[in-house]
């Protein structure tokens, strides 16, 4: 009877340690005591973990354990939640991450891992995660760049996004770096260039200074119909033969027959103002003709002789110009 007694306790007292106990070594997660469970997300964050809990929900996609004091990652941690898609383990204490770590996590599309003290990453830790799109590394103490994520035969194809700021790395692969595919913008791009210098490519090459911008200014001007107005061609180019195009793109030339024309500096003069002048001009700067200067001219008719305001803006495109009567 003393045995039967003996085995019921050792037996009461091994489900207790299973069930209660979210500090052991294996231990099965409870979430009515130690995590937040919803549909298939679990979050345990801020529940002074020290390992990461056992999870036997075969469709959970979200698993949250920031802010504990995990300090080491089993072979085994993750054996269970192969279908998670998203993984938080920001601020905790993690030192290091070992090979094949995160081999179960073959779906895994987001990995948060800032805020860590990580120091040693071995090169076959996120080998198998070929789904991962998203990898937080900043905030740690990691002193080697982590070249296998980015290398030709070890790169992860869907990474688009990879955060080591605020380490300790001093040499950057370059080369590799270089050889990387860019996303500038989920390749929306537009061009607006007016004018006869267009051709069309089907590579771009942003190398150098091909496409910059310049910060906002405003200035005042004024003017008066019938007057002579110069626009300028304010580029950082300096010495330059410019070109200049009018409303409806019309390029400006020596013989052309108007009211507009281009002064020896380069500038645009327009004499007198006509109603008819208003629009948008151009310049375009010989060579380099990635910089540009808009200029909007609109003229309002003034009554009595009254002055009509200018207003100069500078605007993306170099130092794209705009001027504005009102």
């Amino acid at each position: 009877m003393e045995s039967y007694k003996s085995q019921r306790w050792a037996l009461f007292l091994t489900l207790c340690t299973t069930l209660w106990l979210p500090e052991a070594a294996g231990s099965t997660l409870n979430c009515h005591k130690m995590c937040i469970c919803a549909a298939n997300i679990v979050s345990c964050s801020k529940m002074n973990l020290t390992i990461v809990p056992t999870v036997k929900l075969p469709n959970l996609h979200n698993l949250l354990l920031s802010h504990n004091g995990l300090q080491f990652l089993s072979s085994e941690a993750f054996t269970n939640v192969k279908h998670v898609r998203y993984l938080d383990l920001s601020s905790n204490e993690l030192k290091q991450l070992d090979e094949f770590i995160f081999e179960p996590l073959s779906r895994l599309e987001v990995l948060l891992l800032y805020n860590n003290k990580i120091s040693q990453i071995d090169r076959t830790a996120f080998m198998s995660m070929i789904n991962l799109q998203k990898l937080y590394l900043s905030q740690n103490q990691i002193s080697r760049f982590p070249v296998e994520l980015v290398k030709e035969k070890t790169r992860l194809e869907k990474l688009s996004l990879l955060d080591v700021s605020s380490n300790r790395i001093k040499i950057l692969p370059i080369d590799e770096l270089q050889m990387l595919p860019a996303w500038i913008k989920n390749d929306d791009y537009t061009c607006v260039l007016p004018g006869p210098q267009k051709t069309q490519v089907r590579v771009f090459d942003l190398s150098g200074d091909s496409m910059n911008c310049s910060t906002f200014k405003e200035a005042d001007e004024e003017a008066f119909l019938e007057q002579t107005l110069t626009l300028s061609c304010d580029t950082k180019h300096r010495n330059m033969l410019k070109t200049w195009t009018l409303p409806g793109n019309v390029l400006v030339t020596p013989e052309s027959n108007q009211t507009a024309k281009v002064l020896s500096d380069g500038n645009l003069q327009i004499s007198p103002v006509r109603s008819e002048d208003s629009g948008t001009y151009t310049c375009f700067p010989q060579v380099i003709f990635t910089t540009q200067c808009f200029i909007t001219l609109m003229i309002c008719q003034t009554m009595k002789g009254a002055a009509g305001r200018c207003i100069l803006q500078q605007v993306c495109c170099d130092k794209a110009t705009s001027f504005l009567y009102v």
